[in-house]
């Protein structure tokens, strides 16, 4: 799951670790997002998945809510190497139980595009008030289909919000909702101000572009859409794809009057878990440990730049 640089990489280090281990034989198997969890819930149904796979962060909560959904790595603590995690596992850990390892922490940031700010002639926005009134600017200068942002999710924008009014997470620790039919209510119209005021594309708009992922859009590559609510994992993937000379640039996070918090969240940009099902713990293990902790494997998996 990812690009090909991160299917490449991942079948080098499997040759590599095979290499160092010719009793252990690696069947890999990759695909795309589209699809990978209804592809994933077949297999576990079937108690058939991947003896190691990757996750993403969220899909504890629906494969693990109870924390019996993945092998608990405490189990396999020496293997792995727990003890280079330490204080780093709070997010993949569910009643005690370790349900994989993360891969670098993420953080949503919103990043500009820097040419399109250019030719509107505004600085980033510091507020909410702002960013709505960036929006009437776009259509105005640029036209009805360039927008100050598109979002992959607006969910973790509008959560932002949510904590910074109410100092209160969409979600508790337990995977949750905390809101009440009122908050929910003013969730929906947060959203719905930031298409109306041409801040953010609408969904039938962005759905018009099939199923291709926002940086392959060509609104996204020749500028329209000015920025976007990224993982900072994600960056280079869109900032690769945008006409040159456009970057993209860290702006400010846009705060409510007296706002304490940014209500922004850290989180694994992945983690790769075994399987509970697995008739060679030891061995996958083994492999997690190559790729995660042995310099050889972290240097062929490439993590620093997959961290960029």
């Amino acid at each position: 799951m990812g690009a090909n640089s991160r299917h490449q990489n991942t079948l080098k280090t499997i040759r590599a670790f095979e290499q160092a281990h010719p009793n252990i034989k690696v069947k890999a198997e990759y695909t795309g997002w589209d699809g990978f969890v209804s592809r994933l819930s077949t297999q576990i149904a079937g108690k058939n998945e991947p003896d190691v796979m990757q996750l993403d962060w969220s899909w504890i909560q629906v494969f693990s809510r109870s924390g019996d959904g993945f092998y608990d790595l405490n189990q396999l603590s020496k293997e792995v190497g727990l003890e280079n995690y330490a204080g780093k596992l709070g997010t993949v850990t569910v009643n005690g139980k370790v349900q994989g390892l993360p891969v670098s922490l993420v953080a949503p940031i919103l990043y500009y595009n820097t040419e399109t700010w250019k030719k509107v002639g505004l600085a980033y926005p510091k507020t909410w008030d702002e960013l709505y009134a960036a929006g009437k600017i776009f259509k105005e200068k640029l036209g009805d289909n360039d927008y100050p942002a598109i979002v992959t999710t607006s969910m973790e924008l509008i959560n932002s919000w949510m904590v910074q009014k109410y100092n209160q997470p969409m979600l508790n620790e337990k995977g949750e909702f905390t809101y009440n039919e009122a908050q929910w209510l003013e969730f929906v119209n947060v959203y719905q101000k930031l298409v109306n005021e041409h801040v953010l594309p609408s969904q039938k708009y962005i759905q018009s572009f099939g199923k291709a992922q926002p940086f392959e859009m060509k609104p996204w590559i020749n500028g329209e859409f000015g920025g976007s609510n990224l993982m900072s994992s994600a960056v280079a993937k869109y900032e690769d794809t945008l006409a040159p000379p456009a970057k993209l640039e860290v702006g400010p996070y846009p705060l409510l009057p007296g706002a304490k918090d940014a209500g922004l969240f850290i989180k694994p940009s992945m983690i790769f878990a075994i399987s509970r099902n697995t008739k060679h713990p030891k061995e996958a293990a083994m492999l997690m440990d190559y790729m995660f902790n042995q310099p050889e494997g972290v240097a062929l998996m490439g993590w620093k730049e997959a961290s960029r």
